[in-house]
């Protein structure tokens, strides 16, 4: 594994240690979009002193909790794997956190706009993940096969929307932040709100994991080999 310096890009940081995403995301730096941003622009900007990043992040190991390398995963690998470990669990939890979020709702009416979030969220990411699989996915796939400027320029506006709609994510998710104080329940709190902090907590660290791939290696790769 490398040494992670102040002077590597979010990006590659996180892509060397995905662990690092942790600890970013937990700071509100937003390595998912802001991936060529350096290490060290970033604990600037946040006001963080960058010598305890880089201590927090380089002891933590190169694998994810998959124990898979991601960087040494061609493009259609990624593709799928993506595929199968965040579109189908995002199917899977969106519905089932809902009634939950609205049960905690009744339970303190203070946090309607969670809730508002919530679900504007839900419905967003069905559709971005929707969108990529039926037709940004295969369109993607198709370039990668067999590269045409025709097939390149038709691909080009569809992933400057996605990232567009990654953006607009992960800023939901540091709304998110505030309005819950970083998903810590007040010592009051039942046990409804408790269980929907942490639900949200972890759809926000799969949805900026997710993001990161897509984002810094899989559209990277593509635009690095073949939009020069």
């Amino acid at each position: 594994m490398k040494t992670i310096t102040g002077q590597m890009t979010l990006g590659d940081v996180v892509t060397e240690v995905p662990k690092a995403g942790d600890i970013l995301r937990k700071q509100r730096i937003d390595f998912a979009n802001d991936g060529n941003r350096t290490l060290k622009e970033a604990a600037l900007a946040h006001q963080l002193p960058l010598e305890n990043l880089l201590y927090e992040i380089n002891r933590e190991g190169s694998a994810n909790q998959d124990g898979i390398d991601i960087k040494y995963m061609d493009e259609e690998s990624i593709i799928k794997y993506i595929q199968r470990k965040y579109h189908e669990d995002l199917k899977d939890e969106l519905p089932v956190l809902e009634p939950y979020v609205e049960k905690m709702v009744k339970e303190d009416g203070n946090l309607e706009d969670v809730e508002d979030i919530f679900l504007n969220l839900k419905a967003a990411l069905l559709d971005h993940t929707r969108d990529e699989d039926d037709n940004v996915f295969p369109m993607l796939k198709s370039f990668l096969n067999n590269p045409s400027e025709d097939r390149r320029e038709a691909l080009k506006p569809h992933i400057t929307e996605l990232e567009d709609e990654h953006r607009n994510a992960a800023e939901a998710f540091w709304r998110l932040r505030e309005l819950t104080k970083d998903y810590t329940p007040s010592e009051g709190d039942s046990g409804i709100i408790r269980f929907v902090y942490q639900r949200l907590e972890k759809l926000e660290k799969g949805t900026l994991d997710h993001v990161h791939l897509e984002n810094n290696i899989l559209f990277k790769r593509v635009k690095e080999a073949h939009y020069q």
